[in-house]
Order: C-alpha cells, then sequence, then structure tokens
C-alpha cells in the first residue's frame, strides 16, 4: 500500500523563520534586512508526495477550516489522485483540528480515503519534515529575502516543482528505518 504525505509550512518573506537578528562578526560590516509589518509578510502552502510523484502545491489564503480543508483536498489531492489512478493507497496528514473534523472525515470516506493512524507531533517519522528542510534551504540560499509575496511564491514552487524522484522515494524508503529508530529510542528525537 502506498502512502501520500501531506503538511503545511509557512513561508516568510523575511528569512526562514521570519527573525530578523542574527550573529556577526565585529570585525565585518553587518548585512543589511528589510523588515515588514505583521500581516502580508508570509505565505502558508500545503503540499503532498507519495511514491509516484508530487501534489500540485496548494497557496493557502486566510485562517483555515474545515470547509478550506476539504476545498484544498477537492482541487490538490483528488486530481493527483485520480492522475496515478486506483485507490491501493493511504493519506497521511498532521491530525490538525481541520483534518480530523466530522466534516472532513466525511468529506474524505465519501472519496474513500484511507487515512494513515498515525501519532500527533511525530515530525521526525514524516518525511516531508526532510522536504520542507530541503526546500527551505533552496528557497532561502545566500541568506535569501523577498520584496514581494509573488517572488516568494515563485521561488516556493521553484523548489516543488524541480525535485529529483529519486530523491522523494528515497525519503520515503527510509519510513521502516526511521519507525524502526523511534521505536528503539522511545520516541526521542531522531537524528534526520
Amino acid at each position: 500500500m502506498a502512502v501520500l504525505f501531506s503538511d503545511e509550512k509557512k513561508w516568510n518573506l523575511d528569512g526562514p523563520d521570519g527573525n530578523i537578528k542574527y550573529w556577526h562578526d565585529l570585525r565585518k560590516e553587518p548585512r543589511s534586512f528589510f523588515s515588514r509589518q505583521s500581516d502580508g509578510g508570509s505565505v502558508m502552502v500545503r503540499a503532498a508526495f507519495g511514491f509516484n510523484g508530487q501534489v500540485g502545491l496548494a497557496f493557502l489564503d486566510g485562517r483555515q477550516n474545515s470547509p478550506k480543508c476539504i476545498e484544498t483536498l477537492e482541487n490538490h489531492l483528488m486530481p493527483f489522485v485520480e492522475s496515478i489512478g486506483g485507490r491501493n493507497w493511504e493519506y497521511k496528514h498532521d491530525n490538525a483540528p481541520t483534518h480530523t473534523s466530522s466534516a472532513t472525515k466525511n468529506y474524505l470516506n465519501s472519496k474513500s480515503v484511507t487515512v494513515l493512524e498515525w501519532p500527533s507531533m511525530s515530525p521526525d517519522l514524516n518525511p516531508i519534515q526532510n522536504v520542507w528542510g530541503i526546500m527551505s534551504r533552496k528557497v532561502y540560499e545566500n541568506g535569501g529575502q523577498f520584496y514581494s509575496v509573488n517572488a516568494l511564491k515563485t521561488s516556493i514552487e521553484s523548489a516543488w516543482y524541480n525535485w529529483e524522484p529519486e530523491i522523494l522515494q528515497t525519503l520515503i524508503m527510509s519510513m521502516e528505518k526511521r519507525v524502526y529508530d523511534a521505536l528503539l529510542k522511545n520516541g526521542k528525537t531522531l537524528n534526520y
């Protein structure tokens, strides 16, 4: 059975964590940064991937709720599932309230989507966390900051749509070892 790993990530115009403070060598000129007022300085993205490819990115608007979650699933997840054919797969999400609400569960059931049982708060096991890390290094390389949301979106899309399939497949194939290592460490942090 194949698994489709899914998660969302916030991307900031000012850098990977929105923090513009940094340590610098006092013998060198400090780097200059620009900053933004709150609201309007970030982008929220939902994505998913499996052994057979990647789901199209979903740029999320505003605070997410069950209807918006269902709309994202309908417009991004379901077309991908139809393109790969068959029903022999499971969907993995992060157990956020919008994903576990009755409305979202009913929607997934109506589409015959099986949700993979997954412990809450287990980022060590979810390979999409590795994907976010690799993408962040590409999006923000050389201390990259963005002056517009559109420029940030373009960079995120470039990082998402230019994966070598082998990298994603390797991450998925590492799952057996991740689970084994998590059991050995009694759920403590892993070095992935």
